[in-house]
């Protein structure tokens, strides 16, 4: 196997997935043997599902189909989007019509006996996690497809999340699994060096591969903590490469100046931080107003405040912050000055904290005015900020239901305070933090 030019190409182009890679050429249809049926690829975003997959059938030339489920809302489109793919139906502009039509399952497997050339093919079902909100039969079909049709069809389903969420009472029958860990450090470091020949035909300077690499470890430096995303630390790297070149091309210093170069990036480098996932560019001046670039609904805004707040604030303080007339007494000034002397241990530098939906919903309502009923609106837009990254998930789960999940807000406070700023909302009168001044 490790011979094989195919393999050597792939994990060269793949690097840090070579396991994975084996894996799946040994489950993937051969010459001579029998088809494995289905095969299940989970792990976080960003971490090279579906490129694998699909970098893998092409080498090896296997007939495929790979569709994206999050394009197929309704059964009757994903049946016939894998059908055009399998008989390579090209629309004709002035007759669009696909290759069958198919209601059914029944339509879809009589179809599928009737397109040559499928022995040993592979159907791929990206972003599976949608057959869950799909007909109860397709999850089953897919994993028997090769009983239901008598072909040799290798299933690949590609997921975020794992398979135990799937379950229910038809799914009798597993696949094989595969897992995708997320890069860790020198992973990605290693992976983000290959952007080098691009980014050098980008500058305006000459350097080399060394020293590309120590710009990837002052950028790691920062941002691994927060951010596992390959897609986007590719794109923040970039973007900020070009900033921490800027002393070099002005000549105020050389590429050897490391610590002038630190000096110049290190508060870049923080900026970008606090709009992680936004691509709004940051310059100095632009910082101030990235709130005001982020085009939020109105109640979005006040979510995404309450969310900043229960992050910041322990539950125990919410009762006196948010519920009114609840008797408290005024802070003796020994209080005051002993909360003043541990400003280094203050919640807002401490770092956000988990919190629940159901404290999210009950901090949304107490800090707006106006009486607002509870819809499917608001779980809309609840979603939205965690799609912007506004808001993370801060455990695993399978993204469907809000009950049980917990969540971080994953913004600056100047991000916030401008925010509350655009609603006429003073955030720091609901910070623990700032109470006592």
């Amino acid at each position: 196997m490790a011979t094989d030019p195919v393999v050597l190409s792939l994990k060269q182009s793949l690097p840090c997935r070579d396991s994975q890679i084996d894996q799946l050429y040994n489950l993937l249809p051969g010459k001579d043997d029998i088809s494995i049926p289905s095969v299940y690829i989970c792990g976080a975003a960003s971490t090279g599902k579906s490129a694998v997959v699909t970098s893998m059938l092409h080498k090896l030339e296997i007939k495929h189909a790979i569709v994206n489920l999050v394009e197929c809302y309704t059964s009757k489109i994903l049946f016939e989007n894998i059908l055009n793919k399998f008989s390579d139906h090209t629309f004709d502009p002035t007759n669009p019509l696909p290759y069958a039509k198919c209601d059914n399952l029944m339509d879809f497997i009589s179809h599928l006996k009737g397109i040559n050339g499928l022995d040993k093919s592979v159907l791929v079902l990206d972003k599976a996690e949608e057959l869950r909100h799909m007909d109860a039969n397709l999850l089953p079909a897919f994993l028997r497809i090769t009983e239901l049709t008598n072909l040799n069809i290798t299933v690949i389903l590609i997921s975020d999340i794992v398979f135990e969420k799937y379950y229910n009472k038809s799914t009798d029958v597993e696949p094989l699994k595969v897992y995708f860990p997320q890069y860790n450090k020198d992973e990605l470091l290693e992976i983000l060096t290959l952007d080098f020949d691009y980014v050098k035909s980008e500058a305006a300077i000459d350097f080399d591969v060394d020293f590309y690499k120590n710009y990837l470890s002052l950028f790691l430096s920062v941002f691994y903590r927060a951010c596992r995303d390959l897609c986007e630390l590719r794109y923040m790297s970039r973007v900020n490469f070009t900033k921490y070149l800027q002393p070099v091309v002005q000549k105020q210093c050389s590429v050897s100046d490391s610590m002038v170069l630190w000096r110049n990036i290190a508060p870049v480098l923080k900026n970008s931080l606090e709009v992680l996932y936004l691509r709004v560019d940051v310059t100095s001046d632009q910082m101030n107003n990235a709130a005001h670039s982020l085009e939020l609904p109105y109640y979005a805004k006040y979510l995404l405040v309450a969310a900043y707040l229960a992050s910041y604030n322990s539950t125990k303080d919410d009762k006196k912050i948010f519920v009114r007339n609840t008797g408290k007494k005024s802070k003796s000034v020994r209080e005051i000055k002993a909360k003043s002397k541990v400003s280094e241990q203050l919640n807002t530098q401490l770092g956000p904290k988990p919190f629940t939906f159901d404290r999210l919903l009950a901090i949304f309502y107490a800090i707006l005015e106006e009486k607002v009923g509870f819809n499917n609106n608001l779980l809309v837009q609840v979603s939205s900020l965690v799609e912007l990254r506004l808001l993370v998930l801060s455990t695993v789960g399978d993204g469907t239901s809000l009950d049980g999940q917990k969540y971080k807000c994953n913004v600056s406070f100047d991000f916030i305070h401008s925010t509350a700023k655009t609603i006429g909302f003073n955030i720091k009168k609901y910070l623990s933090d700032f109470r006592h001044l």
